[in-house]
C-alpha cells in the first residue's frame, strides 16, 4: 500500500490548486507544487515556450465568420464565397491539427514544461512520459456527446454554406427546401459561436484529479530504483498539454536533436479514472492512427491477460502531438469513473511494462547486430534484377 499511499498524497496536493488553464497562474502554480514533490535526487529543468491557449475560442470564431459569411452572401455572394472557403479550409487544418488561419492570428501566451531526464549509457533508444499540468475548465457531462466528433458537424455545416454560396454565385438560387437546409447549416454554426464563448476558460467540471503529473511522478521512483539499461528516459510534465499540446511541440523540437533514435512516446490524461484505454487513434475531425509501435505494446499486453481496450479518441494528447511530428506514441486515457491511487498506480505500471518491452526489443536488437547485418548483406547480394518485358514497339 505504499505505493497507493504515496499516489494518493500527490493527487491531494496537485488536484488542491485551482484555476489550471492553459497558459495560467494555476498552470504555473501546479509546476512548481510538483517540482517540490519531485524525488530525491532528481532535479527538474523548467522550460519556458509560448503557445495559443484558447482551442473554443479558435472553433467559435469560425464559426463566427461561416455565419457571417452566410448572411452577406443574401446580398454579396461572390465575397461572401471567398470568405466561406477560406474559413472552411482553415477549420479543416484545425481538425487536423494543423495551424488554422484564426489560430495564427490570435496572440500567444506564454507558458512551462517541467522536464526531468534520466541519461543511460551507450543509449540505444528513448522512452519519452509526458503529462499534462493544466486542466479543462468546462467539460461536457454527458459520455455520448464527448464519444462524438462534434466538429464534424460544423464542419458539414461550413461545407453546405460554401456549396450554397458557390450555387448561389452561378445564379442557383434553389428552392424553398435548399433556403431551408441553408437556414438550419447558419444555426448550427451559430450555435457552435455560443458553445465556444461559453467553454472558454469556463470554471466548472472539468478540473481534474492530477491523476496524469502522479502517474509520472510514480514512475520516476520506480526507474529511480531499477532504471532500464540502454534506454534514455525523459520526463515531462507539460503546459498547454490540453491546448493544443504547445509544451509536447516545444519539447520535441528543443530535443530533437538530443533523443536518441528510436523513441516511444507515452502520455497520460486522466489514467487515474477507470477503466484505462489505449488512444490509438485521436482527432476531431478525423482519425490519425499512431504508429505501429504503441499499439503493438497494447496487444502484446493483452497476450499476457492484460485487457487495455484501444479506442479512437475524440479528444487530443500529447500522444497525437507526437504522432503529428513522426514519433512513435501511445496515449494512456481514463474512461468515465471516479479517479483513485490504485487506477493511477495500475496505469504506471501499464506505461512501465510498455517502456521496458521497449527497452528489451532494443537489446535484443543490439546483441544480433552482427547475424543481422550479414543477414541483411547477404539479402542484397543474392537479389535478383527484375527482368524487363520485351515488346515489338520501335525505340525511339
Amino acid at each position: 500500500m505504499v505505493n497507493n499511499e504515496r499516489i494518493a498524497a500527490d493527487m491531494n496536493v496537485l488536484s488542491k490548486i485551482p484555476g489550471r488553464f492553459a497558459g495560467s497562474e494555476g498552470e504555473r502554480a501546479i509546476l512548481h507544487a510538483v517540482r517540490e514533490r519531485l524525488p530525491g535526487g532528481l532535479a527538474g529543468r523548467i522550460e519556458g515556450f509560448v503557445a495559443h491557449v484558447a482551442p473554443s475560442l479558435v472553433l467559435g470564431l469560425h464559426d463566427l465568420c461561416l455565419v457571417l459569411a452566410g448572411i452577406l452572401g443574401f446580398w454579396k455572394p461572390h465575397i461572401a464565397l471567398a470568405f466561406a472557403a477560406v474559413t472552411t479550409l482553415s477549420l479543416m487544418a484545425e481538425g487536423a491539427g494543423k495551424t488554422s488561419l484564426f489560430r495564427w492570428m490570435l496572440p500567444k501566451w506564454a507558458s512551462y514544461n517541467l522536464v526531468v531526464r534520466r541519461k543511460a549509457e551507450s543509449a540505444l533508444g528513448t522512452v519519452i512520459f509526458a503529462a499534462p499540468l493544466d486542466a479543462p475548465g468546462w467539460r461536457f457531462s454527458l459520455p455520448w456527446v464527448r464519444g462524438q466528433r462534434a466538429m464534424r458537424v460544423t464542419f458539414a455545416a461550413a461545407i453546405t454554406i460554401t456549396v450554397m454560396l458557390l450555387l448561389r454565385s452561378l445564379g442557383e438560387t434553389g428552392g424553398p427546401r435548399t433556403r431551408e437546409i441553408y437556414v438550419v447549416s447558419l444555426i448550427i454554426l451559430a450555435l457552435g459561436f455560443g458553445l465556444g464563448l461559453l467553454a472558454h476558460r469556463r470554471q466548472g467540471s472539468g478540473v481534474d484529479e492530477a491523476s496524469g503529473p502522479a502517474a509520472l511522478l510514480e514512475l520516476m521512483r520506480q526507474f529511480r530504483d531499477r532504471p532500464i539499461p540502454g534506454v534514455d528516459l525523459w520526463f515531462a510534465f507539460t503546459g498547454c498539454g490540453r491546448a493544443y499540446q504547445g509544451g509536447m511541440e516545444a519539447f520535441l523540437q528543443l530535443h530533437q536533436k538530443t533523443l536518441v533514435d528510436p523513441v516511444l512516446v507515452i502520455s497520460f490524461d486522466d489514467p487515474g479514472r477507470p477503466p484505462l484505454q489505449a488512444a490509438v487513434a485521436e482527432g476531431p475531425l478525423f482519425p490519425q492512427h499512431h504508429r505501429p509501435t504503441g499499439p503493438a505494446l497494447v496487444e502484446r499486453l493483452s497476450w499476457a491477460g492484460v485487457m487495455i481496450s484501444p479506442v479512437d479518441r475524440v479528444g487530443i494528447s500529447d500522444a497525437r502531438a507526437a504522432l503529428n511530428q513522426g514519433y512513435r506514441a501511445i496515449g494512456l486515457v481514463g474512461g468515465e469513473g471516479t479517479a483513485s491511487p490504485e487506477a493511477t498506480r495500475r496505469a504506471a505500471e501499464v506505461a512501465e511494462t510498455m517502456a521496458r518491452w521497449f527497452g528489451d526489443d532494443l537489446a535484443r536488437v543490439a546483441d544480433n547486430r552482427t547475424a543481422l547485418q550479414e543477414l541483411a548483406r547477404s539479402t542484397t547480394e543474392s537479389a535478383t534484377p527484375i527482368p524487363v518485358l520485351e515488346t515489338n514497339e520501335p525505340k525511339s
